[in-house]
């Protein structure tokens, strides 16, 4: 797949953006690869690490990723509000996508000079609630240790795999060697929809649907996936809750 990839990159290409992590799968993308591709063409490259963020730590420095944006509430923080990094020589390049109060420093009916970074891109009056939100859960996964948080969560997903695959019936969608914490699989003559719902007659949250990635449900072949994520708060019995309600929603089916 990295082969394909580097061949769809031509002198027509303007930007490369990627997921860090995939939301439909947990696969981690061998990124560093991808940027020296990209870079070795002159490609700037821009990172989805929504769902990396929260799962493991992340140095955009070593990455050597040119921007590098993660939502919020994937972090256990506040919906409506995000990170976005870049270069500071790409953002001093760039043009305001928005005008409002504190983006400028001048302004006249013959000229415009935009303020300094970061407050050239930040038009208005800023999300501050968000913001004191978004740092309280930063402080608090740091708190926690990244490090610890993506080996309590690998622990986890091992358990879930060994005991989903012990199901009959029972597919695993997404088996790269390297994963975040979320389970992708398909229950053998149940729609995922129906799975979801049995599921969550059992006191189990899970994501059901083709979870806004339609190109790999097709390429699987597979209308949707039912999803598993697992963050710092899970625990082994819910693993073990998990793999008993899909085994008894095998049985209603059965």
């Amino acid at each position: 797949m990295l082969d394909e990839f580097i061949s769809r990159l031509t002198d027509r290409t303007r930007l490369v953006a990627v997921a860090h992590v995939s939301n439909a799968l947990g696969t981690i993308l061998p990124v560093g690869e991808i940027i020296a591709a990209a870079h070795a063409r002159g490609v700037p490259v821009l990172l989805d690490g929504a769902q990396s963020v929260p799962h493991h730590a992340v140095d955009v420095r070593a990455l050597d990723c040119d921007f590098y944006a993660f939502s919020g509430h994937k972090l256990y923080g506040p919906t409506g509000i995000g990170v976005l990094y870049a270069r500071e020589a790409l953002l001093a390049e760039m043009p305001p996508w928005q005008g409002g109060g504190d983006m400028i420093l001048t302004v006249s009916f013959e000229r415009t000079t935009y303020n300094e970074l970061p407050w050239k891109f930040e038009a208005g009056t800023p999300n501050m609630s968000g913001a004191v939100g978004l740092a309280a859960a930063i402080d608090f996964v740091e708190a926690l240790g990244l490090d610890p948080i993506a080996a309590h969560e690998r622990r986890l997903l091992a358990a879930a795999t060994e005991a989903l695959e012990r199901i009959p019936g029972v597919t695993i969608i997404g088996t790269a060697p390297r994963k975040a914490s979320v389970l992708s699989f398909t229950l053998e003559g149940i729609h995922p929809h129906d799975l979801g719902t049995i599921l969550d007659s059992e006191g189990i949250a899970v994501r059901t649907g083709h979870h806004c990635a339609m190109p790999v449900m097709d390429f699987f072949g597979v209308p949707a996936t039912a999803r598993a994520s697992f963050a710092c708060y899970n625990t082994l019995d819910e693993v073990h809750r998990l793999a008993a309600a899909v085994a008894k929603a095998r049985e209603v089916f059965g």
